[in-house]
């Protein structure tokens, strides 16, 4: 099967998504309102207040290159998960860890993954000498569990396991997905992408850390962009085996920047910030499906900070309405070419996306 066209490069591809997407935060023109971001994934609730206070206090020490607050963060997270701090890689956002995995896993041989997907790590592997074997999802719109270990031959050297999946926003059965490592980590690494856990139903049961803690052939990626908020400051992590991380750590391409790290540090610890953040996401997902059903309009439910709908035409022709109306969603391609994925914006972002909804369907 062909590689998929990136969702994220086929829009930016537009001139008009290009000229309301260059600027975040910002007119796209002297006279056009800033548009509302609901295409990326992100988190407006975040940083956090301490996390804002670590990164301005941080700013007297940007001349010094920075080490210790790397050590710190892996130890931190080491010392919540129940592993040692050479069982954690501390990343430029969870993206370069997809990126280095795929490069220390793939070349030469190929990566089994569900279709569709987060492309990152696929993608950039492919263009360093990889293949993948694509594995398209079942008809409850998961990760095919069964059909992916078909998949894994001696040519296999990662199987990626996006978890719960980006864009459809499922996730797979906790207890099948650790049968699904045990067979496969046998034959290849797994990887595991949890950048969703903190916000899905019952994180600690979902997440597979506990399989690092067996030993298992896995790594384990999770990220501070989502439910901490800090997307634009390029934080994530990696679990794994010390032998694993040691391979990612010889293909590492940077570290993050100070009041990255900073900021990681205070967010990691602030409970009752991440409580708000996810609270404020599940009021939105749940606004957000009460308007669809309102509409009758078919959606996947969902464990992350965005939702998949069926807008029943052209995804490319709807988005292009909103962002006629200065919000941006994100459409899909073939197969889902009516399928439209709308992240999790403040309360008033999704109220305007539910009115600039119901105007395209008023004049459709």
């Amino acid at each position: 099967m062909r590689a998929p066209i990136s969702r994220r490069t086929a829009m930016q591809g537009s001139g008009a998504f290009a000229l309301l997407a260059a600027a975040p935060g910002q007119a796209a023109t002297p006279t056009a309102q800033a548009p509302i971001r609901l295409h990326l994934n992100e988190n407006p609730h975040g940083p956090s207040d301490h996390a804002k206070q670590a990164m301005q206090a941080a700013m007297s020490d940007g001349w010094a290159y920075d080490n210790e607050d790397v050590f710190a963060l892996r130890r931190m997270i080491a010392a919540k998960e129940g592993l040692k701090p050479e069982n954690v890689i501390i990343t430029e956002g969870s993206t370069e860890l997809l990126r280095i995995a795929g490069l220390a896993f793939a070349r030469g041989k190929n990566i089994v993954a569900g279709l569709p997907t987060f492309l990152a790590m696929m993608q950039y592997a492919t263009r360093n000498g990889g293949e993948v074997e694509w594995v398209n999802l079942d008809s409850d719109m998961r990760l095919d569990l069964n059909a992916m270990e078909a998949k894994v031959t001696d040519k296999t050297g990662a199987v990626y396991i996006c978890n719960p999946n980006n864009p459809t926003g499922t996730a797979v059965d906790a207890g099948r997905l650790r049968k699904f490592i045990e067979s496969v980590s046998k034959r290849a690494l797994v990887l595991v992408d949890e950048a969703y856990i903190d916000l899905a139903d019952d994180p600690e049961h979902m997440t597979m850390i506990d399989q690092v803690k067996l030993g298992r052939n896995v790594l384990i990626a999770q990220t501070f962009s989502k439910i901490h908020g800090m997307a634009g400051l390029r934080v994530g992590y990696g679990l794994a085996r010390a032998d694993i991380i040691k391979r990612l750590e010889d293909l590492r391409m940077s570290v993050p920047n100070r009041m990255g790290l900073r900021a990681a540090l205070a967010s990691y610890q602030d409970i009752e910030f991440l409580d708000y953040s996810r609270s404020m996401v599940r009021s939105c997902v749940s606004f957000t499906c009460q308007f669809l059903d309102s509409m009758k309009l078919k959606y996947i439910p969902t464990q992350t900070n965005f939702v998949l709908f069926d807008a029943g035409r052209s995804s490319v022709e709807f988005a292009s309405h909103l962002r006629g109306k200065f919000i941006l969603v994100n459409p899909q391609l073939d197969p889902l070419s009516t399928w439209v994925r709308v992240s999790m914006g403040r309360m008033e972002h999704m109220e305007a996306f539910a009115a600039a909804t119901r105007d395209f369907f008023k004049k459709a």
